[in-house]
């Protein structure tokens, strides 16, 4: 196998100011702005919006003079009826009657009015509702008086059947029976009579045939009148004796059946005329309920319908809302929106303040109270650390694992230049710490420090440093106690086997050191890097290493692959240009690494 030789860069550890910041990027936004979005239910389209940078106006006094209706000051001001009416709601106006001399408020300007898709129509559509409902209401409540007035009748002729049933059974026991008992005693009688009055006739035409003075028809003429009364004597006192034993005591009890009834016919009357009562009511209550119902979806239609144009609630300047993290069709005629979608944003104040997304990774870092310098269009303005979230935004994390923090940074200054203005994309770098004098650290290049798998499950944090007498790598724990952009500061350790020493060779190609590469594992956290010693040549003269500060070191890589040599290259890409050559420049002298700071 043909050698390959390797130049080996290294870094000299020393001890050095360090000026810590954390550089993040934000949006200007104004501390207090009002925020008005779409109410309109589902999704419909922007029909016209004013244009971005427009100043507005807000709602304006008016006073009603003789004769003014809604019709007439909605048409006056060019505003929608609707919209009127619900700004002026806490007022309970009758509108079909204003008061000369009451005031109202006009909406301001018309900021931007979406499609009202169907709701004139379902409007319509739904006033008819309300009618109809109106309409059940009046004919429930008319069934509930006529029913009162039919169960009072009904009630009283029930009453009154008792009352007759009552007479009808007195008059059976005190008057027709003993009529009819006396009528028929009166009639034996009187055939009685006649029996013996046949009786005598018969004896008289007897002796008067004997004589020769009438013949036998005569004779027989009257016993058969004798014996016609005396069966009739006979029927009629059966008929009494079975009219006293059996049709008395039945008459007697129909009659009081016939008043039973009557008295259960009150309670039922009373029981059905309740029921029928609760019935009615109860078709009042639910047609009540209907009616409110069909009111309310009247109401929200409205409101549907005046949500449909959306006017200035202030004075301002008309921003239009867009969301750093989300993306979704421009504010602009014909885009789609959504229900709770923010549409225009019109600060109350002049006033600004930056919105940031800390990530996990610098939280530790930060503290609420830190000053700051936002960077906007060539100015710097002073501000401080305000807000700092303890939990995740969740919003932030989209398709990756990485977490971010809400931050918001007060700028200090009041007065802002021209040509800066919410929604501007700047630069804030927070100072963390200034590491100098008796605090200074011993500051490597962020290149310098990488991670190894000392187990198949542990991570450990390091570099590999040049052992002089050996002239081979040798792996070297480290625990990172500040870093920015371009440095780490390393904590000082009293462990001989952890940590940097002031003047030891750091490596700053790390991953030359890898002796076989997984990307494809790697990239998914699954990969287990193996690290292997190469030998290297030291520097011939010390001088050279403490002027030059990185030394060039030839070493024939005799048991190195090309996937090393690969991973060498793509560890010198990744790193910035500018890394590079602060590891380079920031030995020669020592102030050098405060003009890089």
């Amino acid at each position: 196998e043909e050698e390959k030789v390797r130049k080996e860069q290294y870094y000299v550890a020393k001890k050095s100011d360090f000026l810590v910041t954390v550089k993040l990027t934000g949006q200007l936004v104004s501390t207090d702005v009002e925020v008005l979005k779409s109410n309109l239910e589902g999704q419909t389209t922007i029909e016209t919006i004013v244009e971005e940078g427009t100043q507005v106006n807000g709602p304006t006094d008016y006073t009603i003079a003789e004769g003014d209706t809604l019709e007439s000051i909605a048409e006056k001001h060019r505003k929608a009826e609707l919209n009127i009416k619900r700004l002026n709601a806490e007022l309970e106006l009758d509108w079909t009657n204003l008061s000369k001399g009451t005031e109202i408020q006009i909406p301001g300007d018309l900021l931007a009015e979406l499609d009202p898709l169907s709701f004139k129509e379902r409007i319509n559509s739904q006033e008819i509702a309300v009618q109809r409902a109106e309409n059940l209401l009046l004919r429930s409540q008319g069934t509930v008086e006529t029913l009162k007035l039919s169960s009072e009748l009904a009630q009283k002729m029930a009453e009154n059947n008792y009352t007759n049933a009552l007479m009808d059974l007195d008059k059976l026991k005190n008057n027709t029976i003993s009529n009819e008992i006396v009528k028929t005693r009166g009639a034996i009688a009187n055939l009685e009579t006649d029996v013996e009055l046949a009786e005598k006739n018969l004896t008289a035409y007897t002796k008067l045939k004997e004589l020769g003075f009438v013949s036998d028809l005569e004779v027989l003429r009257q016993e058969s009148s004798r014996d016609k009364a005396s069966h009739q004597i006979k029927v009629l006192k059966a008929e009494l004796e079975a009219y006293i034993k059996y049709d008395q005591v039945s008459l007697l009890s129909v009659k009081e059946l016939t008043v039973d009834e009557a008295r259960v016919q009150i309670e039922k009357q009373k029981v059905l005329n309740a029921a029928n009562m609760r019935d009615a009511l109860s078709n009042v209550v639910t047609n009540e309920r209907t009616l409110e119902l069909e009111k309310e979806k009247l109401v929200d239609l409205n409101e549907q319908m005046a949500n449909t144009k959306i006017y200035a609630p202030q004075d301002g300047t008309v921003l239009y809302w867009s969301d750093r993290w989300k993306r979704g069709e421009p504010i602009m005629e014909g885009s789609k929106v959504y229900k709770g979608q923010n549409l225009i944003k019109l600060p109350r104040t002049s006033s600004l303040k930056v919105d940031l997304s800390v990530p996990q990774a610098k939280r530790k870092q930060l503290r609420v109270g830190m000053r700051v310098y936002v960077e906007v269009e060539d100015v710097k303005l002073p501000g401080t650390l305000s807000f700092l979230s303890a939990t995740v935004d969740t919003n932030r994390r989209g398709h990756t694992e990485k977490s971010y923090f809400k931050a918001e940074v007060s700028i200090d200054s009041s007065s802002f230049p021209d040509s800066v203005s919410e929604g501007m994309a700047v630069t804030v770098e927070m100072l963390v710490i200034n590491l100098e004098g008796e605090n200074q650290r011993i500051k490597v290049p962020n290149q310098c420090v990488t991670t190894r798998m000392i187990t198949e499950d542990t991570p450990q944090t390091g570099c590999w440093v040049l052992d002089p007498d050996s002239g081979q790598h040798t792996w070297r724990p480290v625990t990172i106690e500040y870093s920015d952009e371009n440095f780490i500061a390393v904590k000082p350790e009293n462990d001989p086997g952890r940590g940097l020493r002031e003047n030891e060779l750091v490596h700053l190609s790390p991953l030359t050191e890898a002796e076989n590469l997984n990307l494809e594992e790697a990239v998914m956290g699954k990969g287990e890097i193996d690290f292997e010693k190469i030998p290297s040549k030291p520097l011939e003269s010390e001088e050279a290493e403490q002027a030059e500060g990185a030394t060039d070191v030839s070493a024939k890589d005799e048991g190195t692959k090309e996937v090393a040599a690969k991973a060498e290259k793509e560890a010198s890409e990744e790193g910035s240009e500018t890394n590079g050559e602060a590891a380079d420049e920031n030995t020669k002298t020592e102030n050098e690494g405060k003009n890089s700071e």
